[in-house]
C-alpha cells in the first residue's frame, strides 16, 4: 500500500504525455492570459538618486569649548554630537512626515487615489511610501539611494531629485531656526555674566552658531549632497513581459498536468471498486 501511495514522477510524466494535447492547450491558455496582462499592464519606470551626508569639519576653538562646557551647550539646545546629527538626518529622510510634506507640496493626493473613490492625505502618503518611493542606506559606502517608480519616466526622475531637495530645505530651515534661537539665548546669557571664562566660552558658542547660520543660508545641499542625480530612464522597470509570458506558459502546463493526473485517477476508481 505504501508503494502505491508514493508519488512517482516517471508515472506522472507519462500520464501528462498521454494527455499532452490537454496539457498543451492549458499551457497555451495560460500563456495567452499572461500575454494579455503583460501587454495591457501600465509600464512603470524607475529612477534613482544617490546622496551622501554632509559632514562639517571641526569647529576649532568652539569645538574645544563645547567639549569643556557640554552642560552649557545642552542648556542652549546645541547639538554637539555629530553621530546624533547624522542619525537625525537619516531619520528625517525616511520619516513619514517628509513624505507627507512632499505629497502636500506637489498636490499628489489625487494622483495617489484609488479607483474606489477619493483618497485622503493619509492614504496618499501610505501609497506613496509603499508603491512609489524606496530609501536604502548603504552604511559601508556611506551613501543613501532614493528610488522612485512611476508610469512617467520624467516624473519619476523629478520626484527623486525633488524629494532630496525638500529634505535639504526642511533640515536647512530647522538648522536656521535652531541656530537663531541659540544665538539669541547666548547673547542674553552673555549680558548677564561677568565671569571671563564663561564669557569666552559663550563667545565661542555664538561663533559656532553663527557659522552654522552662514552655512545654512549659503549651502542649498545643507544635509545631503547629490553624487548621482536621477535621470529619466529609457527602459521600463515593469512589467517584465517575457518573464510574465514564460510564467504563464509554465503555470498553464503545470495545471494541465494536474488535470491529466486527476482524470487518470478518476478513471481508476471504478475498476478498483469493482474488483
Amino acid at each position: 500500500m505504501e508503494k502505491e501511495n508514493e508519488f512517482n514522477f516517471v508515472t506522472y510524466f507519462w500520464i501528462a504525455w498521454d494527455q499532452k494535447y490537454l496539457v498543451l492547450a492549458l499551457s497555451l491558455v495560460g500563456g495567452a492570459i499572461a500575454t494579455y496582462l503583460a501587454l495591457t499592464a501600465t509600464p512603470m519606470f524607475r529612477a534613482e538618486v544617490t546622496v551622501t551626508e554632509v559632514h562639517d569639519n571641526g569647529m576649532g576653538a568652539a569645538g574645544s569649548m563645547l567639549g569643556q562646557l557640554g552642560g552649557l551647550a545642552s542648556i542652549a539646545g546645541l547639538n554637539v554630537n555629530a553621530n546624533g546629527q547624522d542619525a537625525e538626518r537619516q531619520a528625517i529622510l525616511t520619516s513619514r512626515g517628509l513624505v507627507e510634506a512632499f505629497v502636500r507640496r506637489y498636490n499628489l493626493t489625487s494622483l495617489m487615489s484609488s479607483p474606489k473613490g477619493p483618497t485622503s492625505v493619509w492614504s496618499a502618503v501610505e501609497r506613496f511610501r509603499g508603491v512609489v518611493i524606496e530609501i536604502h542606506e548603504e552604511k559601508l559606502k556611506g551613501t543613501t539611494t532614493i528610488t522612485t517608480v512611476w508610469r512617467d519616466p520624467m516624473v519619476a526622475a523629478r520626484w527623486a531629485n525633488d524629494f532630496v531637495a525638500l529634505a535639504n530645505e526642511l533640515l536647512r530651515n530647522r538648522a536656521i531656526d535652531e541656530s537663531t534661537r541659540n544665538v539669541d539665548y547666548l547673547n542674553k546669557q552673555l549680558a548677564q555674566t561677568n565671569v571671563v571664562e564663561i564669557q569666552r566660552a559663550m563667545n565661542a558658542l555664538i561663533e559656532s552658531e553663527t557659522k552654522k547660520l552662514m552655512l545654512a543660508h549659503g549651502r542649498p545641499e545643507y544635509a545631503f549632497t547629490v553624487v548621482d542625480p536621477a535621470v529619466a530612464p529609457e527602459h521600463r522597470f515593469s512589467p517584465r513581459r517575457t518573464l510574465m509570458v514564460a510564467s504563464g506558459l509554465f503555470i498553464g502546463g503545470f495545471l494541465g498536468s494536474l488535470v491529466a493526473w486527476a482524470r487518470k485517477a478518476a478513471r481508476r476508481r471504478p475498476s478498483i471498486a469493482t474488483d
